[in-house]
Order: C-alpha cells, then structure tokens, then sequence
C-alpha cells in the first residue's frame, strides 16, 4: 500500500522552472502530518507507505507506516519552500540537486509498492553490482544486487535520503545493468 499525492495529476516527472521536488525530513513520527499539511496547501506530495500488521494479545491490528521513516516528497515553488520551512512538523529541508535521477528512483520505488513485494527497507548501499531485472513483476527496475542466504534481493536506493528498499527477485531474472 502507498499514499501519494493525486499521482495521475502529477505523475512522477521532472517539474518545470521554478519548482523542484525537495525532500522535507519531519520531525519524529510526523511524516502524515507533514503530508496532510502539504495536501491542504495545494503541494504536490509523495509519501510511500508499506502495510505492517502487529499482534496484541488475541488482537490484529494492521495500519500503514511510512516506508522512509523522517521523509516525504514533495514538489514546491521557493513560496511553498518557504512555508514549508515554517511548519512545525518539518525539520529540514532538503535540496535535491539531481531531479532527474530522484524521479527515476521514486517511480522503481512506487512500482515496487504497487506490486506489493517490498521486502524490507535495508542501509544505503554503495557497493555492489548494478542490474536490470528482466523479467517478472519487477521488469525493468534496475538496482544493487544483494544475496542473503541464496536468494537474490534487487535493492532500490534512494541517494537523496541514502536510504533503500529491497525487493525478492529470481536471479535468472537478473542482468548487467
């Protein structure tokens, strides 16, 4: 399960002059208040969230998390920056100084969501070998391929916020990227 902003409005693209995806990082726990801000101030916002289900006793309780914990997305004007910067919910804010790049990424990353195997959030890997998923449900991601215990994990890396998502894969899916 994700959230994002009316994504087929704003579909997952480099936006024009003078706005810029920016990265907000929330104050602890705040990520949905800062994303519920932003909707109400008309910013155009991307939060993923995963579905996590807890058990409490007889009780089961399942509830959206974000996947990022401390970050949404968003694309804002220096006005919208600004405001944003005002918010009590927000931190900091973060430049993104590679728009393209952040697009690309966040859109392997909705996909992922979208097919509902999204493994676990994993460290910011910089090493590794680079691949291309070929085929499956995950055709055409390309990440950092990872073995645990003889499975393949493709990992997803988000440099903006060195953070990353890993995601099952048959190896003989898997080719240089």
């Amino acid at each position: 399960m994700h959230s994002d902003l009316d994504v087929s409005a704003h579909p997952f693209e480099v936006p024009p002059e003078g706005r810029a995806w920016v990265v907000i990082h929330s104050r602890p726990r705040c990520e949905k208040k800062a994303a519920d801000f932003c909707g109400r101030q008309g910013i155009s916002t991307y939060l993923p969230l995963q579905r996590k289900t807890h058990r409490y006793g007889g009780r089961v309780r399942t509830f959206s998390s974000p996947l990022f914990p401390g970050y949404v997305f968003c694309v804002a004007d220096a006005a919208q920056k600004r405001l944003l910067r005002q918010n009590q919910h927000v931190a900091n804010l973060l430049e993104v100084w590679d728009q393209r790049r952040l697009v690309e990424q966040l859109q392997q990353i909705r996909r992922a969501l979208d097919v509902g195997d999204v493994v676990e959030v994993m460290p910011y890997l910089e090493s590794g070998k680079m691949v291309r998923v070929k085929a499956g449900p995950f055709k055409g991601l390309e990440g950092i391929v990872l073995r645990v215990k003889s499975r393949a994990k493709v990992v997803i890396n988000v440099d903006m916020i060195q953070q990353a998502v890993a995601v099952e894969v048959d190896s003989s899916f898997l080719v240089p990227a």
